[in-house]
């Protein structure tokens, strides 16, 4: 799942805002590449535990790996490396588009955002996420993902900077096609995805 979706479960625990913002913390580790160094506070510790459960059920429900072979499907054409990342990616972004619509996941979210942990990073890993947490505040709800244009612009930025994943003009323009017809499979899919998960992971 991505961060959005990871803030959507953590609430159905009625989880606290440092447990959601560390359900999203390995997202928005790998958005500003930044690296956690040593020990987070314990509220943090259990959602980035939370965060690793939730994507190995996710990944496992085959209604998970069946859209992600029909966006991969929807790629032909796409050079190797962008389309092996946006047949995974694409998929998730596409489902936040649709849970950004439940009010306890937004909810949830604002207060992950919110939150303000002790967090100690490698390098220079602090700034790049206070950079980054400052502009997701200043955002708030993602709601421009439910635009596949908006998908297309953030899958860009993230892409763009690795060589081997980095998409050409031709394959954003298979890329946002693939997105366009791929969405409404994804809104129809979404809540059996959602009792997949909850299912899982309250047993």
């Amino acid at each position: 799942m991505n961060y959005f979706g990871h803030a959507l479960v953590a609430s159905w625990q009625l989880a606290a805002p440092g447990v959601v913002l560390g359900a999203m913390l390995p997202d928005f580790s790998t958005m500003c590449r930044a690296k956690l160094a040593g020990v987070a506070p314990a509220e943090v510790e259990a959602g980035l535990a939370l965060h690793h459960r939730t994507d190995a059920v996710f990944h496992d429900l085959p209604v998970v790996t069946g859209l992600m072979r029909e966006l991969d499907a929807r790629l032909e054409g796409c050079a190797r490396g962008p389309r092996l990342a946006v047949a995974h990616v694409g998929i998730e972004l596409l489902l936040d588009g649709v849970l950004v619509d439940d009010a306890g996941g937004r909810a949830a979210y604002l207060a992950g955002i919110g939150h303000d942990a002790e967090l100690a990073w490698a390098a220079d890993g602090a700034p790049r996420f206070a950079m980054l947490i400052d502009r997701l505040r200043a955002y708030g709800v993602p709601e421009d993902l439910r635009e596949p244009d908006s998908i297309v612009y953030r899958l860009q930025r993230v892409l763009g900077g690795r060589p081997l994943l980095r998409p050409s003009d031709g394959d954003l323009r298979i890329i946002r096609a693939a997105l366009v017809g791929q969405q409404a499979r994804v809104r129809v899919a979404a809540e059996t995805v959602l009792r997949g998960m909850r299912a899982a992971l309250t047993t």
